[in-house]
């Protein structure tokens, strides 16, 4: 299967004002290079989540620019992983995959089914549950599900909102190294947003703390690719952790 080139990010000066008045992004410069990837962290409300719908173009901006626009990129080049799953329920899983070809008129069917079961089988899901309805599958099946789906169209960029968050931590462990190793195996841009510390250093190659609608702290993330839940055990991964932490802890006051 061929993947998409991986494409820069480029955020300037991007601020967002909300209709009651509240300046929810402001000033923000944020670059992400073409296939690598960065993680946002902060507390509850921070705006974290609002940047990325903004790159996503799901959020006007207020002021600034990001690159590339939503609107000038073909279709399928940027795909958005939601915290909720959010498959249909009258389609099961090969077609609630398809359905980014569908919508995009990518290939005739035989070809988008195919493509639906390749991605499919990279996210570990059998042959046998190919036919079953979200309320056949559990969370975590859902979850692959919805990350098959995002990946259908061979993204050059992959935004993810929390996407594990509503998982037990064995899962949330397991999907996480799943996203490294796809990763690894098919290179593109990712932006990860989570609260979870691990996560963000294991998938970021930059953790970036918000702190009041700004980006207070950056840290580089040194650690060797793939990053997989052994690196959680070394005193690198403590000192990241650390950092990222105190970070968090003073964006919070």
């Amino acid at each position: 299967m061929t993947t998409s080139s991986a494409a820069p990010i480029s955020c300037r000066d991007v601020g967002v004002r909300f209709a009651d008045g509240r300046d929810v992004l402001a000033g923000v410069d944020l670059d992400v290079p073409a296939g690598r990837s960065v993680a946002l962290v902060g507390p509850s409300g921070c705006g974290k989540t609002t940047l990325l719908r903004c790159i996503a173009g799901l959020q006007p901006l207020s002021a600034g620019t990001i690159e590339p626009r939503p609107e000038t990129v073909p279709a399928g080049t940027m795909a958005y992983v939601f915290q909720e799953p959010a498959l249909l329920p009258w389609l099961d899983a090969v077609h609630n995959v398809m359905l980014p070809l569908d919508l995009v008129g990518r290939g005739a069917p035989p070809e988008r089914r195919a493509l639906a079961e390749h991605w499919l089988a990279e996210v570990g899901f059998g042959a046998g549950d190919l036919g079953k309805y979200p309320g056949e599958l559990s969370g975590g099946m859902k979850m692959r599900v919805s990350l098959a789906r995002a990946l259908v169209t061979e993204p050059a960029i992959l935004l993810l909102d929390e996407p594990f968050a509503a998982l037990d931590d064995l899962l949330r462990s397991r999907l996480t190294e799943l996203l490294l190793t796809l990763h690894a195996r098919h290179p593109r841009t990712m932006v990860l947003v989570t609260h979870n510390i691990a996560e963000a250093i294991l998938v970021g190659d930059e953790v970036c703390v918000f702190d009041g609608g700004r980006i207070g702290s950056r840290v580089a993330v040194d650690l060797p690719a793939p990053r997989l839940a052994q690196a959680r055990g070394g005193a690198a991964f403590g000192r990241l952790y650390g950092v990222v932490s105190d970070a968090l802890t003073e964006a919070a006051r």
